[in-house]
């Protein structure tokens, strides 16, 4: 395997493993406050997908 493949594997990985905190979070129900702000849903609902995406980007990149 080259380190070019083994680099994308690696950060697809990690972007889903992104993806699914973002969705548990959206299963869940669990509030976030940042700096006294409560973060809503649907922010996880946008980094849930950007996240997905991201990762089927890097395993189909490394596929090539």
């Amino acid at each position: 395997m080259k380190d070019k493949d083994m680099a994308l594997r690696v950060a697809g990985v990690i972007f889903l493993l992104v993806a699914i905190m973002h969705l548990l979070r959206l299963l869940l129900r669990v509030q976030i406050s940042v700096a006294g702000i409560h973060l809503r849903l649907y922010v996880s609902l946008i980094g849930f997908v950007v996240a997905l995406l991201l990762a089927i980007w890097m395993f189909a990149a490394c596929k090539k």
